[in-house]
């Protein structure tokens, strides 16, 4: 079992590797379409990876929701079991790309500072 010193170390480290993944990703692909889908596809790029969830029902530790809905789905229960994961991933998803949005919305009304 892990403690709480190395499972909170483990969601920063996860968080800071899909943040660099998903900022990798906008530069290698997602920039070159227009802005609002760039910032649309890095947000949900961003909403999935990100969107935390409990593992179990009687769990007290989140994991990733992607993970948790596709292990539940395949090998603990079903679909009832990955309803809570999925229904977590649909809203992260829904917030990653507002917010995806209104980050580059307001990334590009900045003026240039040469």
């Amino acid at each position: 079992m892990m403690t709480t010193t190395s499972y909170l170390f483990a969601l920063v480290i996860y968080s800071l590797a899909a943040g660099l993944g998903c900022r990798l990703l906008y530069v290698m692909v997602f920039r070159h379409l227009s802005p609002m889908w760039s910032g649309a596809t890095t947000g949900l790029v961003a909403g999935l990876l990100l969107a935390p969830s409990y593992a179990a029902v009687d769990a007290n530790t989140l994991a990733p929701a992607l993970i948790t809905g596709v292990f539940n789905l395949l090998f603990a229960g079903g679909m009832e079991a990955a309803l809570g994961p999925f229904l977590m991933l649909a809203l992260g998803a829904v917030v990653g790309v507002i917010v995806g949005i209104i980050t580059l919305r307001v990334s590009m009304s900045r003026p240039s500072q040469q």
